[in-house]
């Protein structure tokens, strides 16, 4: 398993930390879409949980939505159940942009992990644009986690390939920590992705995400569990059992990004 740190971390996405209100797992943001810059990390899809937490209390009390007190406990009252409740305050944060990316996700959790087992700060260790590019080299190492996308988990400077996605897949070398980024997927081969293992047991990879399934809608998509099922030892990632929401393979969203991806890999950071 990961470190007890980067546990808390993302059992905290699945449960954000809420005064007054529990069960609201931290739905998906992306900015790419709004390319909103120089923003805090929490409203563009990089905040911890308790960033995005403190966002949604500011923004709901400047504007009066009635959702939490001036001291930011929870203030939703009546008939709501604890699942109404968790539900009215995970709409509000997707109809405010409030939430984490895959990237985002994956750098939280490693940041954690590594500080925890090794005292290491990825940020500072990251490689994100040459020197000459002077500018945008000073803003990466000034917010490292809100310049985390899926490129750069991938390059080389951050990251070595451990398996190629569709060549064979040995288990007993893969660690919880290592990632799977998929390049260029999506019907137009524009999105990316990355998927972080968290343990590997008995031919069991189970891992950790943030992401929007189209068959979602508006309002279910988020952080969330899955697994891939080691069914055919010694063959490739895709030829093996990805379940995830109760939905296996073709049915599986992230399997589909995977299946769909011009470069998909399984790579570990040089940490």
């Amino acid at each position: 398993m990961l470190s007890p740190k980067a546990e808390k971390i993302i059992e905290e996405y699945f449960n954000l930390p809420f005064d007054g209100a529990a069960g609201i797992r931290c739905p998906y943001y992306n900015n790419s879409r709004r390319g909103q810059r120089g923003q805090l990390r929490a409203l563009i899809g990089k905040g911890a949980p308790e960033e995005i937490v403190e966002e949604a209390k500011i923004i709901s009390i400047q504007y009066h939505h009635g959702l939490f007190d001036k001291d930011g406990h929870c203030c939703i009252h009546g008939d709501h159940g604890d699942g109404q409740k968790a539900e009215s305050i995970r709409r509000f944060l997707i109809d405010h942009d409030l939430g984490v990316d895959c990237s985002g996700f994956a750098a939280q959790v490693l940041s954690a992990y590594f500080k925890e087992t090794k005292g290491v700060d990825i940020g500072r260790r990251f490689q994100f644009w040459p020197r000459k590019y002077f500018f945008r080299w000073l803003i990466a190492k000034l917010r490292p986690i809100e310049n985390m996308s899926v490129r750069v988990f991938a390059k080389n400077v951050n990251s070595e390939k451990i398996f190629d996605g569709r060549g064979a897949i040995d288990t007993a070398k893969i660690l919880p920590g290592d990632i799977v980024v998929m390049l260029e997927t999506g019907p137009n081969k524009k999105r990316n992705h990355i998927i972080l293992f968290t343990d590997i047991t008995a031919g069991v990879l189970q891992y950790v995400s943030a992401r929007a399934w189209s068959s979602e809608g508006k309002y279910g998509h988020g952080v969330a569990r899955g697994i891939i099922r080691m069914t055919k030892p010694g063959g490739n990632l895709l030829e093996q059992t990805w379940e995830e929401s109760g939905k296996t393979n073709e049915a599986n969203e992230t399997y589909l990004e995977a299946k769909n991806a011009v470069v998909l890999e399984i790579r570990r950071l040089k940490i």
